[in-house]
């Protein structure tokens, strides 16, 4: 068998239907590289910076809702949009997260009753009370939702600590029969490390990870008939990595790229997802939005 020999020339590559040496490829892309590094990092950071000051804005928005009774406390649930009622639809609750309102639900309710769905939100301050007193309040009403539509189920859609009030509704055993969909943006099952900020309330204790409201919620099984689809953002700080995925096995996780904690209410895509889900329709494909299948808990 014959050998190569050595010719003493620099040796070329096909690129393109051109020839370039193989020599100057390496450099072009180290800083193609480089240059797509440097713009995920900015696009990472101008989404934390935006995370940040609507963090700041709302936590110096609670003292005055607080003095003002801007959380109503008293009367739980609106709409928080004029919404278009369809008799084959089940109607819409969202659930807030800690220090949010029913306004923080505006992108979401907006799109989801042009759709032609019902849709309330629940609100609550984020003092004085606990995971299993808003979950009481919870299914109060679901219950009031039920008699005033005729509906026989209800979707729930929680942000955050919101997530987890249903889940304790559901742990409860008190929506058995009376859920079709749960949807879970960003909610803490795995706890947050944000959770000993503010270790005199009660509420937020509750979410520290291995927390008993997190431990029983985790041990509660999966409600039969119900489809649960859990919502996390890759750039999440608040509730970072998996910690927003719930254990049960049968849970559909869905991961946005390039989104952050309170992005999640904000997003097109996350909000085109949630109307799609609530709609019976597919939801988008990995083409048409930044987002990843997750495997299924273990």
């Amino acid at each position: 068998m014959s050998q190569l020999q050595p010719t003493g020339r620099q040796p070329k590559e096909q690129v393109c239907g051109s020839r370039r040496h193989s020599g100057l490829t390496t450099p072009l892309r180290v800083f193609s590289g480089a240059r797509a590094a440097v713009r995920t990092v900015g696009r990472a950071a101008m989404v934390q910076a935006n995370e940040a000051a609507m963090l700041m804005s709302a936590a110096a928005m609670t003292p005055l809702r607080l003095a003002s009774g801007g959380f109503d406390g008293a009367s739980s649930s609106s709409p928080p949009v004029k919404a278009c009622t369809a008799s084959t639809t089940r109607p819409v609750l969202l659930v807030h997260g800690f220090a949010g309102t029913k306004s923080s639900w505006s992108s979401v309710a907006h799109t989801l009753s042009t759709r032609g769905l019902t849709v309330e939100a629940m609100s609550y301050p984020p003092l004085g009370t606990s995971v299993e007193q808003l979950a009481d309040r919870l299914v109060a009403e679901v219950e009031r939702i039920l008699r005033r539509t005729g509906a026989d189920k209800v979707h729930l859609v929680g942000h955050s600590l919101g997530g987890v009030v249903i889940a304790q509704a559901i742990a409860d055993h008190r929506l058995s029969g009376r859920v079709d969909t749960v949807i879970t943006l960003g909610s803490p099952f795995g706890g947050s490390p944000w959770a000993g900020v503010l270790p005199f309330v009660e509420i937020v204790r509750a979410l520290r990870p291995g927390s008993p409201v997190l431990r029983r919620v985790a041990a509660a099984p999966m409600p039969a008939g119900v489809r649960w689809l859990s919502v996390t953002a890759s750039l999440d700080i608040i509730v970072p990595g998996l910690r927003s995925v719930p254990s049960h096995a049968q849970v559909e996780t869905i991961m946005f790229d390039g989104v952050g904690h309170l992005g999640l209410l904000l997003s097109r895509q996350v909000i085109g997802c949630i109307a799609a889900a609530l709609c019976a329709q597919k939801p988008a494909t990995a083409a048409e939005a930044p987002m990843r299948l997750l495997p299924s808990a273990s």
